[in-house]
């Protein structure tokens, strides 16, 4: 009887759990594939919305010109976009950054072959600020490394094409096609305008990875399904094993420990009067004071502190690894960095809005031959900087023995936490501001008509008197640097 009733239990819980699942609509992999389904549906619609009528707006303004055959290569690419996220959408995230650089080398390739484009421009085209909005704009793709700040980097993206479609706007203002390059601009705005809408709905914080498939690989394809990271063993972790059977515990006994000395004193103090039997019987010949000749042969040693003292080993730090130099184009932003004992090292290729940033170089010369919007030297060390122009302005900060020259225009300069600073300015830039802060053995060189130049200091010392007129303090520069 109990056997039966145990069995129409079984039987009963059975039907529950099977009611349950039903319930939650399955297991947690196909809830996954439906949430992955979701975003590539969704980037299919980004596709056909935005990207589209930017094709179609390309091809109006000429079957085959510069502007339609960028369009079709930015399609292209848009399409080596989706193979990556159909690898997203499958695997869990690889173990590192060179794994997505190699699954989207194809990406790649492509967005280089668009920027190739720019070789067979030309200069009278009337389609040269759409082939460089175009160029400027498929480095948005790069978005898929930017996890921390994909939207950001999309919206940067944006503003660095509108540089050029303002000029699209402006030279085809009164021309015979100014709608539809009119068109053509809002049509390629709207794309990153798309692209922003879906990451932030999608990627937030970067490709959104498959967390229950196997890490992607450099050899991950959009094709194959990866086998699933195995579930838990059901019924909760193994029973821990057996205790050791008594035998075995008393098979060998324990050894008696040893009297402690507190239990030694103890055992002294309970033999009462009988503890003094064995002491040892002083005699007259024996105490100082009843034999003179013992305090001539043993005199007090005086006390002498120990100088084997406790001292902390301390270990020595490793040194550090040097880090790779870096010269590259990150959006719109140029990095140089750790570079050693570089004499000729140069920037080309540059746009106005381009910004440079130099950090940690040691005796080395960088030369822009081309105007940027500003320039960054950050803790650098005996290292010369040589650049035609500027928008903004020139900082200088943490660095030590550096030189900086300007061949043509120059708003500002910033010393700041700097020894040892030269400025060479233009005959353009002498009316430039300069503007320091806690720096030492500063001077500003300015071009003589013979070619050479003169050497002015910047004051370092200050003078500051109450005036009693003005009620506040006035500072001045003393004459002594």
């Amino acid at each position: 009887m109990a056997t039966a009733e145990l069995a129409s239990l079984v039987s009963r819980l059975e039907t529950v759990v099977k009611k349950l699942e039903s319930n939650t609509g399955g297991s947690g992999d196909a809830q996954q594939q439906q949430v992955t389904a979701k975003f590539i549906e969704a980037y299919d619609e980004f596709v056909t919305e935005y990207v589209d009528p930017y094709l179609a707006a390309s091809a109006v303004l000429g079957a085959g010109d510069m502007a339609d055959q960028q369009a079709k290569l930015f399609k292209e690419i848009c399409g080596e976009m989706k193979k990556f996220l159909l690898i997203v959408s499958k695997y869990g995230p690889p173990a590192n950054d060179s794994v997505i650089m190699a699954l989207a080398k194809n990406m790649s390739t492509k967005m280089g072959a668009m920027n190739d484009l720019k070789s067979k421009l030309s200069r009278k085209s009337d389609q040269k600020n759409h082939m460089l909005a175009a160029c400027e704009g498929v480095s948005v793709f790069g978005w898929i490394g930017y996890p921390k700040a994909p939207k950001k980097f999309v919206k940067e993206s944006k503003e660095s094409v509108k540089f050029y479609t303002n000029k699209v706007l402006t030279e085809t203002k009164t021309g015979d096609k100014a709608t539809e390059h009119k068109n053509w601009v809002n049509a390629f705005v709207n794309v990153f305008d798309g692209l922003h809408d879906y990451i932030h709905e999608y990627h937030t914080t970067g490709p959104s990875w498959n967390a229950s498939g196997s890490p992607a690989t450099e050899t991950s394809t959009a094709d194959a399904a990866p086998a699933a990271v195995p579930p838990p063993p059901a019924g909760g972790p193994p029973p821990p094993p057996p205790p050791p059977a008594p035998s075995a515990l008393a098979a060998t006994p324990a050894a008696a420990p040893a009297p402690s000395a507190m239990a030694q004193v103890l055992n002294d103090l309970n033999k009462g009067t009988a503890i003094t039997s064995g002491l040892k019987k002083v005699t007259n010949d024996m105490k100082t004071h009843k034999n003179p000749d013992l305090r001539k042969h043993h005199a007090p040693v005086p006390y002498k502190a120990s100088n084997s003292g406790y001292k902390p080993v301390t270990k020595a730090k490793p040194a550090a690894a040097k880090k790779p130099p870096v010269l590259r184009l990150e959006g719109k932003k140029w990095v140089v960095e750790n570079q050693e004992n570089a004499a000729d090292l140069k920037i080309e290729n540059v746009e106005m809005f381009h910004t440079v940033y130099v950090y940690r170089c040691n005796n080395s010369v960088l030369t822009i031959n081309e105007k940027v919007n500003s320039i960054v030297l950050d803790s650098c060390k005996k290292v010369g900087l040589v650049f035609t122009s500027v928008v903004s302005g020139v900082e200088v900060i943490n660095c030590q023995s550096v030189k900086v020259q300007c061949q043509g225009q120059m708003p500002t300069v910033s010393i700041d936490k700097t020894d040892g600073c030269i400025v060479y300015l233009s005959n353009e830039c002498l009316n430039c501001e300069i503007v320091t802060a806690k720096s030492s053995e500063m001077n500003i060189s300015v071009p003589r008509e013979d070619g050479d130049f003169d050497e002015f200091p910047i004051v370092e010392q200050f003078r500051t008197i109450w005036n009693p007129d003005k009620k506040t303090f006035i500072t001045t520069g003393t004459e002594s640097i």
